[in-house]
């Protein structure tokens, strides 16, 4: 019972934490356990995240749907392209790269403990129109038909945001 105590507790500072120190009263978890929440979110990825899905939003090339489980609060969509490709994602822009920074490390983290060992991750850059655009930490199953899951510190030209990607190998990217 310990345990459990302590990695609820575990998990409502990471949720302090991804806020930010500037900016705690806007982001907030939008689950008890996001642990638990990510695995089932993988686990629904076969079937394009059905069970997650709420109203949609339709675009040309995209339909995108407000996402009925949020890991943050307000900040999560699933995107759904017609060739039957799928994708979870969260985001958030950040006033400052250093905000960023904070909350890209303390997701990867957190995102390392939650999927363990038996998803290794590859922590790289990310580049736009030749530029640096900031970093992605890519965590990979070795099973066939899992999804892959990256964070994002996207750095571009005055903008910084992070953002979590639960979705199609392929589209790893343009993410």
């Amino acid at each position: 019972m310990t345990i459990h105590k302590t990695a609820k507790f575990s998990v409502v500072m990471l949720g302090l934490s991804l806020a930010g120190c500037a900016f705690q009263d806007t982001l907030s978890l939008g689950v008890d356990d996001p642990c638990a929440s990510l695995k089932g979110i993988v686990a629904d990825y076969p079937s394009g995240f059905e069970q997650y899905r709420g109203s949609p939003n339709g675009f040309r090339s995209v339909t995108v749907y407000n996402a009925k489980e949020q890991l943050i609060r307000g900040h999560c969509e699933i995107w759904s392209w017609a060739n039957n490709d799928s994708a979870y994602v969260c985001s958030s822009n950040t006033p400052n790269d250093e905000v960023a920074t904070t909350r890209y490390t303390k997701a990867v983290d957190w995102m390392g403990q939650c999927l363990g060992d038996s998803w290794p991750s590859e922590e790289g850059e990310r580049t736009r129109d030749g530029e640096n655009a900031g970093t992605v930490t890519r965590f990979r199953s070795s099973d066939a038909g899992k999804p892959n899951i990256s964070v994002h510190r996207v750095a571009f030209r005055g903008d910084s945001a992070v953002y979590v990607y639960v979705g199609t190998p392929s589209r790893l990217a343009e993410f």
